[in-house]
């Protein structure tokens, strides 16, 4: 999964972009924070994937980036 997949999940959940710096993108959704690394179409390591969701994950729901 690319990190644009993963920011268009979190924005169509209700989240939004708070900032870019380089090729990293901050996100929040409620009162919860994540980074994401964007680095173009590769895809999001899986270790940096469990950690983005486990971080949104009393935000946006238990399972919100796999269904």
């Amino acid at each position: 999964m690319t990190a644009r997949e993963v920011l268009q999940i979190v924005q169509a959940r209700g989240g939004v972009i708070v900032r870019q710096r380089g090729s990293h993108v901050r996100v929040q959704a409620g009162k919860c924070f994540a980074t994401v690394p964007d680095h173009g179409l590769h895809d999001v390591p899986p270790g940096t994937l469990r950690s983005i969701e486990r971080q949104l994950e009393p935000c946006l729901g238990k399972g919100w980036l796999r269904s």
